[in-house]
């Protein structure tokens, strides 16, 4: 697997996705494509798949390259992605996945700066498990338990 494979829903337009694939090669990460075939349900989101032992290390490694610190790369990232706000053309979330632990943190529209700095020094261990912001707590909390086997999440 290259250093990240991303997973765009099939109903929404690439725009977003060339615009992240160019700030990725400039950096000098290579980034697979994938068009995603779309769920049912009313959670559409992009699914970010990372390579590496632990989610935390890897962020932080990957996104130092695309910004002049991790936060703002990752930010940058983000907000390319989705956007600031939601759009009808957007997907809502940006759910990113270690591929080896299965530990998930969803991104969504109008985090705080607070969010991305925390992502990038929360270590969520090898339990899988999937992790949202909470604004009321100015946190990330761990939501939902995840399989520990399985391919990509859906």
């Amino acid at each position: 697997m290259t250093e990240v494979e991303i997973f765009w829903p099939a109903a929404y337009p690439l725009d977003a996705v060339h615009t992240t694939d160019a700030l990725l090669r400039e950096s000098g990460i290579q980034a697979t494509y994938r068009r995603a075939p779309m769920r049912r349900g009313p959670e559409t989101y992009a699914l970010v798949l990372l390579a590496g032992h632990t989610l935390q290390p890897f962020l932080r490694a990957v996104f130092e390259r695309v910004g002049a610190d991790a936060y703002s790369g990752l930010r940058t990232f983000v907000s390319g992605l989705i956007g600031r706000k939601p759009a009808a053309d957007a997907p809502g979330a940006v759910v990113f996945e270690c591929v080896s632990t299965r530990a998930q943190f969803v991104f969504t529209h109008g985090l705080p700066d607070a969010a991305y700095r925390q992502a990038l020094a929360l270590d969520p261990g090898t339990t899988p498990g999937r992790w949202a912001w909470q604004d009321d707590r100015q946190t990330w909390v761990r939501f939902e338990e995840r399989a520990a086997a399985g391919g990509p999440a859906g």
